[in-house]
C-alpha cells in the first residue's frame, strides 16, 4: 500500500485484534465518539472531510480500515460480515469504548444498521447498498448491540 494521504488533523494508529493488524483514523477528541465505517472496496479516506468537520463541532472520530482494506493487514479469509463486525467490536474494546454514535456506508452501513439500537451504539446515520440479513452473518452485533439483526 502506499504512503498513508495526509489530512489536516487527522492521526493514525494501529492496534492488533483478533490477530489482524487494523489501521485506524482518528480526529478531535473527547467522550463524544463517532465511528465511521467505509464501504466497499473504500477505506478510511472515504471520511476525510467528514471527519474534521465532526472534529470540529467537539466530536472524537475513528475511522478504521476493515480487514484487508487500506492500511490494514489482509489475511488470507475471515472477509465474512460477521468477522467484519467482531473486528470492529474488539476494536472498540481495545480502545476502550462503551458507547458510540455509527456513520456507515455500503458494507460498514450494514453493521451499523444492525447495531444502532443497543448499549454500545447510541445512534447511527447509513447509506448502502448491501443489507444485513437475521442469522450468523449479523448475530453477533444483534447480541452485542441489541439490534434486530436486519436492516430495511
Amino acid at each position: 500500500m502506499s504512503a498513508l494521504p495526509e489530512v489536516e488533523g487527522v492521526t493514525h494508529h494501529w492496534v492488533r485484534v483478533r490477530g489482524v493488524e487494523l489501521h485506524y483514523a482518528e480526529a478531535g477528541s473527547g467522550d463524544d465518539v463517532v465511528l465511521c465505517l467505509h464501504g466497499w472496496p473504500q477505506h478510511w479516506y472515504e471520511w476525510r472531510r467528514l471527519m474534521p468537520a465532526l472534529a470540529a463541532d467537539g466530536y472524537r472520530v475513528i475511522a478504521p480500515d476493515l480487514r484487508g482494506f487500506g492500511w490494514s493487514e489482509a489475511p488470507a479469509d475471515g472477509y465474512e460480515k460477521e468477522n467484519l463486525a467482531d473486528d470492529v467490536l474488539a476494536l472498540l474494546d481495545e480502545l476502550g469504548l462503551e458507547r458510540v454514535k455509527l456513520v456507515g456506508h455500503d458494507w460498514g452501513a450494514g453493521s451499523a444498521s444492525s447495531s444502532a439500537c443497543g448499549s454500545r451504539c447510541a445512534s447511527s446515520a447509513t447509506s448502502r447498498s448491501t443489507s444485513c440479513r437475521p442469522g450468523r452473518a449479523c448475530g453477533r452485533w444483534r447480541r452485542t448491540c441489541g439490534g434486530s439483526g436486519t436492516s430495511g
